[in-house]
C-alpha cells in the first residue's frame, strides 16, 4: 500500500521576472516554498503559511475563485496538483500529493528560517537552469510564469 501525504507549495513570482526559492535542508536542492498541510488547514492556507514560515514573504494567490455562494466556502483553485516519490529518514519511501499555487509578492528581502531551509532568495526565472533543482522545476516555473501573465492582478 502506498503511503501518501498531502502537501502545498507556492511558485511565488514578482514583477521583475524572478521566482522565490528556498534551499531545502533535507534534499540539498533549490525549490519553491512548500510543506505538509496541517490538520484543519486548507491547501491554500498551507501554501501561504509555508511561504511566510520559510522566507518571511507575504504572498497572494493568483486566480479567481471558480464558484461563490453564501451557503458554502469557496477555496482558491490550485494551479496544478502533482504527485511525486519522496524518501526521508522519518517516513521512509512515500508519495507527496502537492497542491501547487501560483502567487505574487511585491518582492522584498526573504529571510530564511534556518531550521527548515538553508537559504532563501529571489532568482531570475532565466537563471533557474544554473541552480541545482529537481529536474522538473525549471519547466514547471516557466509554465507557471506563462499562466500568471494571463491573470488579472499580475
Amino acid at each position: 500500500m502506498t503511503i501518501r501525504h498531502n502537501t502545498a507549495s507556492a511558485v511565488v513570482l514578482d514583477h521583475r521576472d524572478r521566482v522565490l526559492l528556498v534551499h531545502h535542508n533535507k534534499i540539498g536542492l533549490w525549490l519553491y516554498p512548500g510543506g505538509h498541510i496541517d490538520p484543519n488547514e486548507d491547501p491554500a492556507q498551507a501554501a501561504l503559511r509555508e511561504v511566510r514560515e520559510e522566507t518571511g514573504i507575504r504572498a497572494t494567490i493568483l486566480g479567481d475563485p471558480t464558484f461563490s455562494h453564501l451557503a458554502v466556502a469557496s477555496h482558491p483553485t490550485p494551479w496544478a496538483i502533482i504527485e511525486m516519490d519522496v524518501t526521508d529518514s522519518r517516513d521512509g519511501q512515500h508519495r507527496h500529493i502537492d497542491f501547487v499555487y501560483v502567487c505574487r509578492a511585491p518582492g522584498g528581502d526573504p529571510v530564511a528560517q534556518l531550521a527548515e531551509v538553508a537559504g532563501a532568495r529571489w532568482v531570475p526565472v532565466a537563471d533557474l537552469a544554473e541552480l541545482p533543482t529537481p529536474t522538473e522545476l525549471p519547466e514547471l516555473v516557466a509554465a507557471a510564469v506563462r499562466w500568471a501573465k494571463t491573470q488579472r492582478g499580475f
